[in-house]
This record gives structure tokens, C-alpha cells and sequence, in this order.
């Protein structure tokens, strides 16, 4: 199984950690997947 996270949760994460155990865990098991929307949006902030 892998989980496409959003860029919301991603800006949602890095400002406030709101649901970080969550998402922690699904990086530290490396369910994580992204494509590069996702990245284009997030690296310029």
C-alpha cells in the first residue's frame, strides 16, 4: 500500500505538525509516494 499525500497535508505538516504522528509513521514505513505537482507546488515555498 502506498498513500499519495496532498500538498495541503504536506503545508499542513510543516506549519503546524497537526496530524504529524500520522504521517510519521507512514514515513518512517516509506508508504509515502509524491509526483511532481506535488513537488512543483511545495518547493517554491
Amino acid at each position: 500500500m502506498s498513500v499519495l499525500v496532498d500538498t495541503s497535508v504536506w503545508v499542513e505538516y510543516f506549519r503546524s505538525g497537526n496530524n504529524s504522528e500520522k504521517l510519521d509513521f507512514l514515513i518512517d514505513e516509506n508508504l509515502i509516494v509524491t509526483n511532481d505537482l506535488i513537488l512543483a507546488e511545495l518547493i517554491p515555498s
